[in-house]
C-alpha cells in the first residue's frame, strides 16, 4: 500500500512495506552490532550475567550469545508497531517517532541501572548495547516515515 501526501513543503511518499523493510534491515545491523560488543566483552574475560531489578545473587541470569538479537528484535517489532501508527494518525511522524524512540532508549537503560547483583561490567556493557541499538534503528525507521502529513 503505497500513500502520497501533497504539503506546502514537498510531496512526501511512503509505505508500509518500506517501513517493514526499514525495520528489518535496522534490526538485522542493531543485532550484529550488539552481539559483537557483547562478543568482544566476553572475549575480554567479563561474565555477562543479569539479575532483575532490586533482585537478589539468585535471580541472576546468564547473558548467553544470542540474547541481545532476541531483545532486538522484539523492541523493533514493537517500534514500528508505533512508527505504522504514528505514520498514520500524527502531523509530524518522523519527528515524533524520534521523540518517543529516544524517550522509549533513555527508559530502556533504567532495569540495567538497577539490576541487583549484577556487576557494573554487565551493567555498562547492556547499557552501551542499547544505545548502540538505538544509534542504528531510529535513523533508519525515521527515514522510512513521512515528515508531515
Amino acid at each position: 500500500m503505497s500513500v502520497t501526501t501533497a504539503t506546502s513543503r514537498s510531496t512526501v511518499s511512503t509505505s508500509t512495506s518500506a517501513l517493514w523493510r526499514a525495520g528489518l534491515v535496522a534490526a538485522i545491523l542493531a543485532s550484529v552490532a550488539t552481539e559483537v560488543l557483547t562478543g568482544i566483552v566476553r572475549a575480554s574475560g567479563v561474565h555477562l550475567a543479569v539479575g532483575n531489578m532490586g533482585g537478589t545473587a539468585a535471580d541472576v541470569v546468564e547473558l548467553n550469545v544470542g540474547a541481545c538479537t532476541i531483545m532486538v528484535f522484539s523492541c523493533v517489532a514493537a517500534g514500528l508497531a508505533i512508527a505504522a501508527g504514528l505514520n498514520r494518525w500524527t502531523k509530524r511522524p518522523a519527528h515524533t517517532f524520534q521523540v518517543t524512540a529516544y524517550a522509549l532508549t533513555a527508559l530502556s537503560v533504567v532495569p540495567d541501572i538497577f539490576a541487583g547483583a549484577t556487576a557494573a561490567s554487565t551493567k555498562v556493557t547492556l547499557m552501551s548495547a542499547h544505545l548502540i541499538a538505538a544509534a542504528i534503528v531510529i535513523p533508519l525507521v525515521s527515514r522510512s516515515l513521512k515528515t508531515e502529513r
